[in-house]
């Protein structure tokens, strides 16, 4: 499948710090792949990037890539932007998707009417590229 870009909703000025423990993230999402954290002691698939299994605490962790399909489990419309001077328009929904491998995540979802997005929802990660990191967002599926 071929990675959607999106452009223009990042403020370059407010990205996430980039660590050694979320960096495969933030390079994977600049290349149109969403990438995860596994456990491999246990075998749990995790997101956000943290230094030990939340599960059984292991530090013995790879990457891994996902199909980027999600559902979206809770949405909720934001009226304005977070800060007055963020070129984005307003409103937009934010959500919380359940990939279709098991996590969650947080983020938005793009490219649709706002009120439309509603729970159980089918929705595919989309990047929006900014600097040498990308952002994963999502869009209808």
């Amino acid at each position: 499948m071929t990675a959607t870009y999106l452009e223009g909703l990042a403020d370059p000025a407010v990205l996430p710090r980039i660590d050694e423990v979320n960096r495969g993230h933030f390079e994977a999402a600049a290349r149109g792949r969403l990438a995860v954290r596994e456990c491999t002691a246990c075998g749990l698939l995790f997101h956000y990037p943290r230094p030990f299994c939340p599960r059984c605490h292991s530090a013995e962790l790879t990457w891994t890539e996902l199909s980027g399909n999600a559902t979206v489990l809770v949405a909720a419309l934001v009226s304005r932007p977070p800060w007055n001077d963020l070129p984005r328009s307003a409103p937009y929904p934010v959500v919380v998707v359940r990939l279709a491998e098991g996590p969650q995540m947080l983020s938005t979802v793009e490219d649709c009417d706002p009120t439309t997005v509603v729970a159980g929802m089918a929705v595919r990660a989309a990047f929006e590229r900014v600097g040498d990191i990308g952002i994963v967002r999502f869009v209808p599926a």
